[in-house]
């Protein structure tokens, strides 16, 4: 079991969604178990790579503790857009558990997530960086609404160099 580490205090200041976080109850056929999905993404769409969200995880007790490390490119053969993701299941949490996402400069978003048989209920949270959703069709119906477009880059044209004329010396006879 891994302890909890430590973190800094949430600063007062209010910062932009940068990370979606759906909680839900589902069942795994493979497992054949029933569980809870955790499926982290963030905001901000990528143009070139859908990257997988590097995340280590810490279960200790009642409490998840996700650190993010970064982005990975995904290990496939064709690039795609898209948001960078993450996700798990986890079975037989309990009724109810405190989880705490904590980005690279150790500021933390948490909250206290209740588990009903049908549903989940979010309490208790500070989520200044962090939108929490128990309810998978207003996570997808959001997903415009929160996310961070990327900018177009204006099509930059060079102009077309100018060439040099090629000059032919005749040869003396």
């Amino acid at each position: 079991m891994n302890s909890v580490p430590q973190r800094e205090s949430m600063p007062t200041t209010k910062q932009s969604i940068e990370y979606r976080l759906l909680v839900q109850p589902t069942f795994d056929e493979t497992k054949n178990k029933h569980g809870i999905l955790f499926l982290l993404e963030t905001s901000k769409q990528f143009t070139n790579f859908s990257y997988i969200i590097d995340v280590k995880e810490i279960v200790d007790g009642r409490k998840i503790v996700w650190q993010l490390r970064g982005l990975r490119a995904p290990s496939m053969n064709m690039p795609s857009t898209g948001t960078a993701r993450y996700s798990t299941i986890y079975f037989d949490l309990g009724k109810e558990v405190d989880f705490t996402l904590i980005k690279k400069d150790n500021i933390d978003a948490s909250a206290s997530l209740k588990f009903l048989p049908s549903s989940v209920k979010s309490t208790k949270s500070i989520v200044n960086f962090l939108k929490i959703y128990t309810d998978e069709n207003e996570f997808v119906a959001n997903r415009l609404t929160d996310a961070d477009v990327p900018e177009l880059k204006p099509d930059i044209h060079r102009e077309v160099a100018k060439t040099k004329k090629l000059t032919t010396k005749k040869k003396k006879e």
